[in-house]
């Protein structure tokens, strides 16, 4: 795979110099050629659908600055002396649970409604002038209120967990919402791999009658201020969820396909339906692993992250089967909703473009963020991936990228 890498590296190389000014190399006579191509990759453009749009003509190109806002307000909500209608929230430590598989499975791990006085540090800054990140946006308006953030502190980690923040008002944004199941009055809500645990906190702000529990093999630091009704617990989703039979009103999953295994979403979904109460709610949200209308380079991306996904016993096409997985693991009811959301300005709608701006973004960081890891598996100096990067950059314009997001909704009988 870094054979190929190089190849296409070296013609870009061959072809810059030739130019008076730095654009991208990429043609669409490349996108067919053969070392490059995946197996599940069809060499026709593809056009994305952007429906989604339309019914919502209330929001306008300000939509993720609108989502960003309600978002930190929601949090501020959970600090002292602030009252929701006419319930009191109270600042508490959220409390992080590692399960222990040798003893019984919990109900509703519980919460230590100690007061905590942490405060998140901004993020600290990338190399080069930048955009403020949202992290460090929603720093400033919450001020005493902080998000978890990675329990390492190497700048790699600050950095995804940037990336996660900007992904989560993304889709947030783009969805209207936090779910669209039609989850009434729960009691019990489970975010399967919370990651950096902004999902379940805003969660918890909207339903405070709920207890919310984020699940992660890495959860949360537990040293934070949140509300009293949101937990962590420690484990792995590959395994024996830490939970009762019938115990959960509505589990939400996202962004969880490079982590399953192949041979383990049939035991995912079987774990899921046994934590469920009857007439609860899954709601997953998986992004296709490839990208859509990728230029020569990304899909030598695509193409080393396929042969990857093999040697990791991942399924790099997994969200070509899993609505069928979840109805034969015996969920009714089950709605799929593709959501396509571009990578870039070229779209000619303003909110589209905003949206593909975001999502650039995440894009752009999720690659800085791997550099060492895409470096040493392909052989090529910092140099040469730094050029690999822009070029990803500037295909996602010329060739109009867009990444799908799936969303599947199930009930169990």
């Amino acid at each position: 795979m870094g054979n190929q890498t190089s190849r296409v590296l070296e013609r870009t190389k061959e072809k810059r110099g030739s130019k008076t000014r730095r654009r991208s190399t990429a043609t669409v006579g490349a996108r067919s050629h053969s070392s490059l191509s995946i197996s599940h990759a069809s060499s026709s453009y593809s056009h994305g659908n952007y429906d989604w749009v339309e019914p919502f003509p209330s929001n306008g190109a300000g939509a993720i600055d609108n989502a960003m806002a309600a978002a930190a307000s929601a949090v501020v909500s959970t600090t002292p002396t602030t009252t929701m209608t006419t319930h009191t929230t109270t600042t508490s430590s959220t409390t992080t649970t590692k399960s222990d598989y040798s003893s019984s499975t919990l109900a509703a791990p519980s919460i230590n409604t100690s007061t905590a006085s942490s405060t998140m540090t901004p993020q600290k800054a990338m190399d080069g002038p930048r955009r403020k990140s949202i992290s460090e946006v929603l720093h400033s308006k919450q001020r005493k209120a902080s998000f978890s953030r990675p329990t390492a502190t190497a700048q790699e980690d600050f950095r995804e967990y940037d990336r996660l923040q900007r992904q989560h008002y993304l889709l947030k944004s783009a969805r209207k919402t936090n779910a669209w199941a039609p989850i009434e009055k729960p009691t019990t809500i489970v975010d399967i791999g919370t990651a950096n645990g902004i999902w379940a906190l805003e969660m918890a702000a909207e339903h405070f009658n709920a207890q919310v529990i984020g699940i992660d093999i890495k959860p949360p630091m537990s040293h934070q201020v949140g509300p009293k009704n949101l937990s962590y617990v420690e484990a792995d989703i590959n395994d024996r969820l830490p939970l009762e039979d019938a115990s959960v009103d509505f589990i939400f999953q996202r962004s969880m396909g490079n982590v399953i295994r192949k041979d383990k979403w049939s035991h995912v979904l079987q774990e899921m339906l046994r934590v469920l109460k009857p007439g609860g709610y899954i709601e997953l949200v998986e992004a296709d692993l490839w990208h859509h209308n990728p230029g020569p380079v990304q899909n030598a991306f695509d193409a080393f992250m396929q042969e990857q996904c093999t040697e990791w016993g991942l399924d790099f096409v997994f969200t070509e089967s899993l609505g069928s997985k979840i109805e034969e693991t015996g969920f009714e009811n089950m709605e799929h909703r593709p959501l396509d959301i571009p990578i870039g300005e070229w779209p000619k709608d303003a909110e589209l473009k905003q949206f593909g701006f975001i999502n650039k973004e995440t894009r752009k960081l999720y690659l800085r963020n791997r550099k060492t890891f895409f470096m040493g598996n392909w052989g090529i100096s910092s140099e040469d991936y730094d050029m690999a990067v822009q070029e990803v950059l500037e295909e996602f314009e010329d060739y109009h990228g867009f990444t799908r997001f799936n969303c599947w909704i199930a009930r169990k009988p």
